[in-house]
């Protein structure tokens, strides 16, 4: 077992990469579709964990975690679905409690978990909320939809893993918070992409271009999708380097 005091984990690349480009690594792991960097950023120590979308994958690698690993502490990240139409792209939503839409059941993170998150941002300036967020099987792409399901389960976003994560680490006994940033409002549809983009977060080229041609219209949305997306990277970078600078006060 190699502990680690702090491992921070997201489903995709695109949601880490601004800290993983700056970290110093001192070891990789690579377990499909999950991929472990340990290492230092800024000389502090950090896990840098890459899950994969939906619940199966990050089952795997927040259970790989817990065994191999066990970390003092894990902050989980990642974008998420607006279902509430007061939340704007780059809002932080701290999941209390994360949601599973097939169950029903509820995870609350350790109240000083979730406070510090809380105090964090206030202190950042990052607009945030402490509410429910809800964990699916699959993207909700329609305004309707992600509305529909926040009603449904008393929560303002949806994502695809936090309800596993929560869970996994709820069994083993490892402190967490659910920390995610809204990419998607609520009244932005989302452009279909289903088989351009793999189980890794990673898009392929060939299958975009042809659900683009099938789907000319979704062509138009992308280009506010990476703007949505950099607003909701830039709040998950500022968490994750105040929590790494906090840690080391």
């Amino acid at each position: 077992m190699h502990q680690v005091p702090l491992a921070v984990i997201a489903a995709m690349d695109d949601e880490l990469r601004v800290i993983r480009s700056k970290m110093s690594v001192d070891a990789s792991l690579y377990l499909r579709p999950s991929v472990f960097v340990r290492g230092t950023y800024e000389q502090r120590p950090i896990l840098l964990v890459r899950a994969g979308i939906g619940r199966e994958a990050m089952e795997r690698a927040a259970r790989y975690l817990a065994e191999r690993y066990k970390p003092d502490f894990c902050l989980h990240v990642g974008y998420c679905g607006g279902a509430d139409p007061s939340l704007q792209a780059g809002d932080m939503i701290i999941a209390n409690p994360a949601i599973d839409s097939v169950t029903g059941d509820k995870f609350e993170p350790p109240p000083s978990a979730a406070g510090r998150a809380e105090t964090l941002l206030s202190e950042m300036g990052i607009r945030h909320r402490s509410a429910g967020i809800v964990t699916v099987d699959e993207i909700a792409r329609e305004p309707f939809d992600k509305a529909f399901l926040g009603t449904q389960h008393e929560a303002v976003a949806i994502d695809m893993e936090s309800a596993t994560l929560a869970r996994v680490c709820s069994a083993a006994g490892i402190p967490y918070v659910v920390v995610r940033a809204v990419l998607d409002p609520l009244d932005y549809e989302f452009p279909d992409l289903d088989g351009a983009v793999d189980e890794s977060g990673n898009t392929d080229g060939i299958a975009l271009a042809g659900r683009l041609l099938r789907r000319p219209c979704d062509l138009l949305k992308l280009p506010k999708l990476e703007y949505l997306a950099s607003q909701a990277r830039q709040s998950i970078t500022s968490l994750i380097e105040a929590w790494l600078r906090q840690e080391a006060s």
